[in-house]
Order: C-alpha cells, then structure tokens, then sequence
C-alpha cells in the first residue's frame, strides 16, 4: 500500500513538471516579446506551487481514509477471526467432553457386563482344558446380556445381516463380549483358522447387505 502510494505521489509530480514545462513553452515566447511581464509569470508560479500542495493534501486525505478503511476492515477481520477461534474452541471442548461422555458410559457397559453371570462361566470355558461347551440356555443369557448393556445388539447385528448363521452369529457374540479368536475358538469347538474363515465369511455377507464393512472387529463395536 505504501509503494502504491508513492506511485500516485510520482505521478502527480510528473504530471504537474509537464504542466509546468508546457506552460513555460507557452509563454516563454510572449515574455521574451514583452507581452507579459515577469510579475504575472511570478503569479503563475505560485499558482502552480498552490495547485501542487493542493493536489499533494488531497493525496494525503484520501491516503489516509484508504489507511482508515484498511484498519477498519483488519478490525472487522480480527473480530470475526477470535469469535471464529473461541467459537471453535468451545465446539472442541463440547466435542471433547462427549467423547469422555461416552468413553465413561462404554467403560460401565463393560465393568457391568463383565460382573455378570454369563460371562464369567464364559471365561471359565475359555480357561478349561476339558472341553466344556456352551449350552443353548447358555447362549441366549449371553444374547440378552447383550441386548440389556449394548442396547439390542443382538437385535440390531440380526436385521443388518439375515443371512446370518447360528455359528457366525455366535462369533459375534463373542467379538462383542471381547472375547479373542484363540479364546472363541475353544469356546464354540472350532479350530482357529475355522474361526478365521468364519470372520472373513461373516465380513462378505455383512458388505452384501444394507451395512457394508472394512473390518469386521470395526463393525461389531460400532453396532
């Protein structure tokens, strides 16, 4: 802004020296005939000397509403820009405070779901070396834990995918309970790699119904 400025003040000097050279070629050779004298050419200097400062103040005023304008504006910009800061500030602590929220609340989901009955005898059956099984009783208290602490989990895993197997539904259940592959393998009677192949199945069905997924362990605790 400042070299925009001593462009227009060069400007303006230019264009008053060309005046000024135009009219001394004017009247150069009237003065040199007599016809006028050096009285009036002293007024016509000091003519041009007021027109230059006057054309210098007006410069100089509008230079300074344009200074005027640009810290208004830079005012305006840096009230907008705090009010922008704070407001984002406080959106990030909302945000925050919801992800603690819920952090908290998933937290007593699980102390609670780990204290119950059904999952303790589940653990058992991980731990065991002579290969007790679940029953079915066992297998619908764990589904209605489930619904209870995760809000229809069972429900809602059932009407995204109904293709759903028993065995795969059970593996569900499993992942959800936050059981290992290792653990559930030994749990439900099956090898690892079965249990393996059954997630990638499980994973295939789930992306051909209405809840597509990228990883299955993704989908099952966001459900």
């Amino acid at each position: 802004m400042k070299n925009n400025r001593l462009s227009k003040i060069y400007q303006l000097f230019c264009s008053i020296q060309w005046i000024i050279i135009l009219l001394i070629l004017l009247f150069f050779p009237a003065c040199s005939h007599g016809d006028i004298s050096h009285k009036d050419l002293n007024h016509l200097f000091i003519l041009l000397l007021v027109l230059f400062i006057a054309c210098i103040f007006i410069l100089l005023i509008q230079g300074n509403k344009r200074l005027q304008q640009m810290s208004s504006i830079k005012q305006e910009l840096d009230s907008k820009s705090k009010e922008l800061i704070q407001a984002r500030a406080e959106l990030l602590e909302k945000e925050n405070v919801r992800i603690i929220n819920l952090s908290n609340e998933d937290d007593l989901r699980k102390m609670s779901f780990f204290q119950t009955e059904i999952y303790l005898k589940i653990k058992d059956i991980s731990n065991d070396e002579e290969g007790k099984k679940m029953t079915r009783e066992d297998w619908i208290a764990l589904e209605k834990e489930l619904n209870n602490i995760y809000d229809n989990f069972a429900v809602r895993l059932k009407s995204c995918c109904e293709q759903i197997s028993e065995t795969e539904l059970h593996v569900c259940y499993l992942l959800k309970a936050g059981f290992s592959v290792t653990s559930i393998s030994k749990i439900i009677g099956r090898t690892k790699s079965a249990v393996s192949m059954c997630r990638r199945r499980l994973l295939e069905k789930i992306n051909g119904c209405d809840c597509p997924a990228a990883d299955l362990d993704d989908f099952i605790s966001t459900i």
